[in-house]
């Protein structure tokens, strides 16, 4: 099972950055919780090349978690773009 660990800017002024980890289970990750964000953390700082305290300075406090199946987000992507494209026609015809 794969989960996608993203950290936030908290003042808004950065994108957001995220890795993916890959977890036994659920109950494994909850059980040890901050050992695997340690891991995603420690993953997100070798590719950017940086380290959690300069990360730390621009704000990047805030994880969030989610389970990553991509066939779900695929289909989460294309109902959104078919909704996006829904309201671009609605609007021209009005």
């Amino acid at each position: 099972m794969k989960l996608q660990f993203t950290l936030f800017a908290t003042n808004g002024l950065y994108r957001p950055i995220s890795t993916i980890i890959d977890v036994d289970n659920m109950q494994d990750y909850k059980e040890h919780k901050a050992i695997y964000q340690k891991k995603a953390i420690e993953n997100i700082c070798h590719n950017r090349r940086t380290d959690w305290e300069t990360l730390k300075r621009q704000t990047y406090i805030s994880v969030k978690v989610r389970e990553y199946d991509i066939e779900k987000i695929d289909k989460q992507s294309k109902i959104n773009l078919i909704k996006k494209i829904a309201e671009s026609y609605k609007s021209k015809v009005d």
